[in-house]
């Protein structure tokens, strides 16, 4: 049996999309000082309020080593502070601080003309679709990504 084309393939298209994207986001996020992954968790901890690291890199997609190291950036810069957690004091609990909502804000406007490029070949209607079945299958694979249903 023949083996067929990659790009027939689910995972090797999301795999090259996600490439391709990434490559954009990193050179949108240097100026800012940012790794993809601080951004990520700085927007979900902007968005969602004080977590655990553990937590942080679940709703990331990212293991928790990795989390930690851009945790430990983001705390050195001022943008993240770690507290105990008020009734589990075991936890440490990672809240983002002013400084850290500012630059969130600021990253957002600066990966918006990647987020752009990437639905330009879509008309609004398709656009929404696009997210919404994205979505979908991230709710799928990693549902820890997506906010939780209400």
């Amino acid at each position: 049996m023949p083996v067929s084309d990659p790009s027939e393939h689910i995972g090797y298209l999301i795999w090259q999309l996600s490439q391709a994207y990434a490559i954009r986001i990193e050179q949108a996020l240097r100026p800012l000082r940012l790794t993809q992954t601080q951004f990520s968790g700085l927007m979900r901890l902007t968005v969602n309020g004080a977590m655990s690291g553990a937590e942080l890199a679940r709703r990331c997609g990212v293991t928790a080593q990795s989390m930690g190291t851009a945790v430990q950036g983001l705390t050195e810069r001022g943008l993240v502070e770690r507290r105990a957690h008020p009734t589990h004091g075991r936890i440490i609990e990672i809240s983002v601080t002013p400084q850290g909502e500012d630059l969130a804000v600021r990253a957002e406007r600066a990966i918006t003309p990647a987020e752009e490029e990437a639905l330009s070949p879509f008309d609004p209607q398709e656009q929404g679709r696009v997210r919404a079945d994205l979505q979908r299958m991230l709710a799928t694979l990693n549902p820890h990504a997506l906010p939780a249903p209400e």
